[in-house]
């Protein structure tokens, strides 16, 4: 059976962007807080571990359908160690996701890459929109949200004409089950008779097998 999923989140991942295109990643702005402890920064460094299974997964995706989200994962990576965890695990879900409709339907896989394309243009543009609020900026982002309802209203399409087949194929398996149990209501004499029969002959046979043996 075809599953569809819902609009993809990634935490944070928003606010993240618009944090990091209103500060410039020069070497001053990387060290301009306050130098944490040597204890701390073991302690933060094992709790933003990120598995390396799961960053496999993520990267590739982006590498695949999001490689304008690259430049943002890489100052995560240095900025904000915490949310780049966060955005691997929840890209490494849309991974799984992906992987699964591709396993079950290429048509399903080419509308969900296209969907979350669509989600993760509309969601870059609109940090950047909210930094600079340029009027190509706008227009970009506009665009991008229009893709996003055409995606969304293709998947949407898709979703019913795959429910359509689901509920075509139900109803035929419900006319077969239907018609059989008319036949067997009808004829339940004859179906008492066989049944009957079947049963002796199996007895029977059974019987003369254990005589053999012995």
């Amino acid at each position: 059976m075809v599953k569809f999923h819902g609009r993809t989140a990634f935490v944070g991942l928003l606010f993240t962007i618009t944090v990091l295109w209103a500060t410039p990643c020069t070497p001053a702005s990387l060290f301009a807080e306050e130098m944490p402890s040597p204890a701390k920064n073991a302690q933060s460094k094992t709790a933003n571990e990120v598995d390396p299974k799961l960053e496999s997964k993520a990267m590739e995706l982006v590498a695949t359908h999001l490689p304008e989200l690259k430049p943002v994962l890489d100052q995560l990576r240095l900025k904000k160690p915490h949310q780049y965890k966060d955005a691997i695990r929840d890209l490494a879900k849309s991974a799984k996701r992906l992987e699964t409709a591709k396993n079950r339907n290429e048509e399903i896989y080419q509308i969900e890459s296209e969907l979350l394309r669509a989600q993760m243009q509309a969601k870059l543009l609109a940090a950047k929109f909210k930094v600079r609020k340029r009027d190509e900026d706008r227009e970009a982002l506009r665009d991008a949200i229009r893709k996003l309802v055409q995606a969304e209203i293709k998947r949407s399409e898709a979703e019913i004409h795959f429910t359509k087949q689901r509920i075509e194929r139900a109803q035929r398996q419900l006319n077969t089950a239907e018609e059989r149990l008319k036949e067997k209501q009808q004829n339940l004499d004859n179906h008492l008779k066989k049944t009957y029969q079947q049963l002796l002959r199996g007895a029977g046979q059974n019987s003369e097998k254990r005589k053999e043996t012995k």
